[in-house]
Order: structure tokens, then C-alpha cells, then sequence
């Protein structure tokens, strides 16, 4: 029989190591000054693809209401009790999967997708919503039926099937690189709550398998396929990756300057969105793009702290898995823009232009900073035979499975 767990119970750290009750400051100022970086390196590589809309402004003064917005989510993440996420997760994926598939049949077509969500003058792009609710529902799953992860019975595929759901979605919009980074992370998720590996490996290879066959069925993705094949294999490189590392190579050590960079002049395409790191690369240099970089490890680093603090099995993989998400993007774009990975459209979280994508992560760094300020009182761990208290700090080698 299936063991299921309680709620865990939150309540306020006391602690003095710079995650105290009032939370970890610096995980606010780190993601503020990457916002706000973001903010003057959208509007230097857009003003003008904006004028010829009418006004060099335009995508900044979006880019200011998206962050508006973001900074209300921000505040939401902040203050709302984590059992709440705890509690709904189940109904937000149910939600999140039927808007998804109302949408893939009735939404707009915007590029020949159906990745948004057009609601008045605001649009969504749902897939971060649900990259989200996988994490919670997930992390919710492994706490309240820990043996899910380490039989391969019906709930085990019960389990996937429901994750599969927004996944397959997804990737029918078309939207093949938000659904592997689901994958991906939810991935992360199951490997963090100690699936055994051979069942880790299976979704793996069923997840490539998938992947392979959803290219091979789009010829827009399959070129891109082909053309990364053929940069390692012949040296050939496509013509987007041509433009952002001459952006790279013009900017040299210390860049052409803010705003003089020419690879956005209709050289490099979506420079504001999907290409913002070779942007900066080109007019900051070597040492813009390592100040980037080391903003970003940095704030890795405040999420890995974070992380070590949570003491019970929910918290953990919730905190791992929205850590994992914005770090996993980062790395992505960046690898996009100098050739490492093929190309995904994938946007720098908290620096490219677009509303749900900064919405969704300052959500996520107000989820984490409220965690940065609790622990559990009544922490459950996990065994084979039954539940125990435990207070010890929770990482992943404290309730693998024996």
C-alpha cells in the first residue's frame, strides 16, 4: 500500500548567518540589480527594431509595465505561506493543463504558434506557469508518497502521466524548448528526492526518444538540428550563430560601448529577446559578460544556500526545483549565443525582454527569499517502514531511500 505523509508545518527561522527571519537580503539585491540591468540592455538592444514602430521607446516602456507586474509577483511570492502551494497543487496543474489544451485548438496564432494566452491587452505564455506547477506538484508528490519514486507500479506511471500532460502540450503549441526544460527540470526534481536510477535513466531515454521524434516531425526544428550538427562536424555555422559571435569578436575586452553595438541593427535577430547576451558581449566586452555571468553564480549561490536550510523533504525540492529553473535557463541562453547547445529561443532570465518570463522568475525569487526565513517544526522523514521526526538541515543524502 501507498504510505502518504502529512503537511509539514512552517514556522519562522531564528537563525544568524545572514538567513535570518527577515530573510536573505542579498538574493533580493542580486535579482533587483540583474532586473535592473536587464531594463538598460533591453532598451540599447531594441530602440531600433522599437522605432520602427514609432518610437525607440516602445519595448522599453513594455518592458517597464512587465517589470511592474513582476515586482507585484515578487511580493506575492514573498508573503504567501508555502503550505498554500502545498494544498493547490493538484487543482493548479488540473487548471494549467485544460487552458493549455483550450489553447492549443483556440488560442491565437501568434508566429505560427499557440504559446500564448491573449487576455485584453495582456498575454501569457502559460508554459511558464506550468514549468512552475510541475515543480510544486512534484515536490508535493515525493513528500506525501515517498514509495512512488522507489516502486515502478501504477502510481509511478499515474504520476508521470499527469506531468506529461502540460509537457506534451507544450510541445504541441509548438514549443519544443519550454517542454524540455520541463523535462529537464522535473528531472532535477526526481533525482534530488532519491529516485532509484535506473528508473531516472528510463525517463531519460524515453524523454530523448520523444524529443527526437517531435523534431524530426517539425522542419523547423530539425533544422536547426541539422545545422548544429553541422557546425561540430563541418564547421558550418548558421547564420544566427554567425552574427552573435562576430557580436562577441567586435566587442573584444571592454566592448564598443553601451548602445554602439551594430550586430542589433538588423544583423543578429530578436537581439532584445533571444540573443541579449551576445548584445552585451558585443558592447560590454569580456568584462560585461563575466560581471553578467558572476551575477548569475552569485545568485546561484544564495539559492544553494537557501536550499541547504530547508528542513524537511517539500521545501527542499520546491526550493531545488525554482533554483534549478532560472539557473538552467541562464546557462541555456548563454550556450545558445556562443554555440554550445543548439539554438532554443530560450529567453535570460531576468534580462531578456518579456513579460511572463520576468513575472514568473520574480515570483520564483520571492518564493525562495520566503523560504531564506523558515523552517519546519514538525519535519517528517522519510523511511522505508515508517515516519520519524527529524530535525537535521535537509539536503539531498538525508532521505534518499535506504
Amino acid at each position: 500500500m501507498i504510505q502518504r505523509a502529512t503537511i509539514p508545518t512552517y514556522g519562522y527561522a531564528n537563525r544568524s548567518d545572514g538567513f535570518g527571519h527577515r530573510g536573505d537580503q542579498w538574493l533580493l539585491i542580486t535579482a533587483m540589480f540583474l532586473t535592473l540591468f536587464g531594463l538598460v540592455m533591453v532598451y540599447s538592444a531594441s530602440w531600433l527594431v522599437a522605432d520602427k514602430h514609432g518610437s525607440d521607446l516602445s519595448i522599453l516602456f513594455k518592458q517597464a509595465r512587465h517589470l511592474g507586474v513582476a515586482v507585484i509577483a515578487l511580493i506575492v511570492g514573498m508573503v504567501i505561506d508555502i503550505r498554500r502551494y502545498y494544498r493547490w497543487a493538484n487543482i493548479g496543474i488540473a487548471i494549467i493543463s485544460l487552458i493549455l489544451f483550450v489553447q492549443l485548438f483556440l488560442g491565437p496564432t501568434i508566429n505560427n504558434t499557440h504559446r500564448w494566452l491573449v487576455i485584453g491587452p495582456f498575454s501569457v505564455q502559460t508554459s511558464e506557469i506550468a514549468r512552475c506547477l510541475i515543480i510544486v506538484l512534484l515536490a508535493r508528490t515525493v513528500t506525501e508518497f515517498p514509495n512512488v519514486i522507489r516502486k515502478l507500479d501504477r502510481y509511478f506511471f499515474v504520476v508521470i502521466g499527469v506531468l506529461a500532460i502540460p509537457v506534451v502540450l507544450t510541445a504541441l503549441q509548438p514549443d519544443l524548448s519550454s517542454a524540455a526544460m520541463m523535462v529537464m527540470i522535473a528531472g532535477l526534481v526526481f533525482y534530488l528526492s532519491g529516485i532509484k536510477y535506473r528508473y531516472l535513466m528510463g525517463l531519460a531515454v524515453t524523454a530523448v526518444g520523444g524529443t527526437t521524434l517531435l523534431i524530426m516531425a517539425n522542419s523547423y526544428q530539425r533544422q536547426r538540428l541539422i545545422e548544429f550538427i553541422q557546425m561540430w562536424l563541418a564547421g558550418e555555422r548558421s547564420y544566427h550563430l554567425k552574427q552573435s559571435l562576430i557580436g562577441f569578436g567586435r566587442g573584444g575586452i571592454f566592448g564598443v560601448g553601451l548602445g554602439d553595438g551594430k550586430q542589433k541593427m538588423l544583423f543578429l535577430p530578436e537581439p532584445h529577446t533571444d540573443f541579449i547576451y551576445s548584445v552585451v558581449g558585443e558592447e560590454l566586452g569580456l568584462w560585461g559578460v563575466l560581471l553578467l555571468l558572476f551575477g548569475f553564480l552569485y545568485l546561484f549561490y544564495r539559492l544553494y544556500k537557501i536550499c541547504q536550510l530547508q528542513t524537511d523533504k517539500f521545501s527542499f525540492l520546491l526550493c531545488s526545483g525554482l533554483s534549478g529553473s532560472v539557473i538552467l535557463y541562464a546557462l541555456i541562453h548563454m550556450s545558445v549565443t556562443i554555440g554550445v547547445v543548439p539554438l532554443t529561443g530560450l529567453p535570460l532570465p531576468m534580462i531578456s525582454s518579456g513579460g511572463s518570463s520576468l513575472v514568473v522568475t520574480m515570483w520564483s525569487v520571492g518564493v525562495l527569499w520566503n523560504m531564506s526565513r523558515r523552517k519546519t517544526i514538525d519535519n517528517l522523514k522519510i523511511t522505508d517502514d515508517k515516519v520519524e521526526k527529524t530535525y537535521v538541515p535537509m539536503t539531498k543524502s538525508h532521505y534518499l531511500a535506504k
